[in-house]
């Protein structure tokens, strides 16, 4: 159990300095586009820099209040902050600040925003209705949960077996690679000519088209994470009587 107890604390010594860097790297883009180069406004360098903060301290406050017991849920916890990090590396500031502050006609605003929350929400819900199909028809219950008799245990290579058993599924279809490829000669090359809302900012463009499906697969991951080892630790733990814990890779 030793491995155990150590398992969260080892976890979030590792993962909170490059979530911190990664935080770090979306503050300086969210001051260095949207405050220094549109001048428009510093709200996106403050929320990213509010969201570095909670990156450190909510880690830290979650293995505290764990008391070194390892649970799953406090585990899925912890990496739902480091996932965030990058969810607003990859699809928060280059994409959904640049279409909100970025200076445009305000349908571009609206209509690009309500696009990218409806792909958002939607590659979710598909996410979260595979991980539930997975869970109801495969052997993962039955394999990746040993009781040990006070306890429940799961190993972290156990997100494998789940991982082998979901349809394997792109956010980047053929129509976005399409749209990606079109618009990037287009930006480069004659973006002035090509519109004036997004003719300056092709480059800028360019990075949140291209991130975008990367921060679909991202909030994907986020999904899986939430309903295995919170959601479903939650009701193991309720339905069991006994927390459920983590143990690292290993015999």
């Amino acid at each position: 159990m030793n491995r155990s107890n150590n398992c969260l604390r080892d976890v979030v010594r590792k993962t909170v300095p490059l979530t911190l860097f990664v935080n770090a790297v979306s503050a300086a883009i969210a001051y260095g586009f949207y405050g220094m180069v549109f001048h428009v406004s510093l709200l996106p360098f403050w929320l990213t820099a509010g969201m570095s903060i909670l990156a450190v301290l909510g880690p830290c406050i979650i293995v505290l209040i764990d008391g070194g017991q390892s649970r799953l849920a406090a585990f899925g916890l912890v990496n739902l902050f480091m996932i965030t990090a990058f969810y607003f590396f990859c699809g928060v500031v280059p994409f959904f600040f640049y279409f909100l502050f970025a200076p445009m006609p305000p349908y571009v605003h609206a209509g690009a925003l309500a696009l990218g929350i409806v792909m958002t929400g939607h590659w979710m819900i598909f996410t979260a209705r595979d991980v539930n199909k997975a869970l109801a028809t495969s052997r993962f219950m039955r394999d990746a949960f040993e009781d040990m008799g006070s306890v429940l245990q799961y190993r972290l290579q156990n997100i494998a077996k789940l991982e082998a058993v979901l349809n394997s599924r792109s956010p980047s279809g053929k129509l976005h690679m399409c749209l990606v490829l079109l618009i990037a000669p287009l930006s480069l090359v004659i973006g002035r000519v090509l519109t004036p809302a997004f003719g300056t900012h092709g480059p800028i463009l360019l990075s949140a088209l291209i991130l975008f499906p990367v921060s679909q697969w991202i909030a994907g991951i986020g999904i899986r994470q939430y309903i295995v080892m919170i959601r479903l630790a939650k009701r193991l733990e309720r339905t069991q009587g006994k927390p459920v814990v983590v143990v690292g890779d290993g015999p």
